[in-house]
């Protein structure tokens, strides 16, 4: 369960996650430089400065399917329910801005593998209260679905990945109401057509 906050926190978890990777390798760390050259922003934002290197864009967040229509959960005391969660599905597009295709090809294979490696990961954070286990899914995304984001940003297509993060809990604010009943039927009333046996 989380709170509103973990929509920033994943973003910043996945950053952190690619930084330590490149930070370790002798032939990465050059061509991304610092953690600061990992950007939260669209690709058409992150050219504008050449110190950039990774775009990680949060471009879509959808309701998590398979967890909706979840029964109330059990209050902080017995006697009290509250409504579940918003369960949430983020998807990134980490898109490469190096000097040469080579150093972009490094460094994609470098995210993958990542991401690969660190498909489920737990984010906990008391001050926030974030606490969830995140799973790191590579998306398969087609050519088409990939041109329309490219088009909708005016950009020329660059090559880039794709990924889902799942489950992002929001937790809800909303009190269970107990509604006074001002109206009460016995009995369904069942009307016939002409005709009708």
């Amino acid at each position: 369960m989380s709170s509103y906050s973990v929509v920033a926190a994943v973003s910043e978890a996945l950053r952190a996650l690619l930084w330590e990777a490149y930070d370790e390798d002798d032939t990465l760390r050059p061509i991304v430089g610092s953690e600061e050259a990992i950007v939260l922003k669209n690709p058409t934002q992150t050219a504008q400065d050449s110190a950039n290197r990774i775009s990680l864009w949060l471009h879509h967040i959808t309701e998590n399917e398979f967890m909706k229509n979840q029964p109330m959960e059990r209050g902080p005391s017995h006697d009290t329910q509250r409504f579940p969660a918003l369960a949430l599905n983020f998807s990134f597009l980490l898109t490469p801005f190096a000097s040469t295709t080579a150093a972009e090809h490094l460094l994609l294979g470098k995210a993958m593998q990542v991401f690969y490696d660190n498909a489920t990961i737990l984010l906990r954070d008391e001050t926030s209260g974030i606490a969830e286990e995140l799973r790191i899914i590579f998306s398969r995304m087609t050519l088409e679905e990939l041109t329309r984001v490219w088009d909708s940003l005016r950009e020329p297509y660059r090559l880039s990945l794709c990924y889902q993060v799942r489950v992002n809990r929001i937790d809800s604010q909303r009190l269970p109401q107990h509604a006074r009943i001002v109206e009460r039927f016995s009995g369904l009333e069942v009307k016939r057509e002409r005709g009708a046996s």
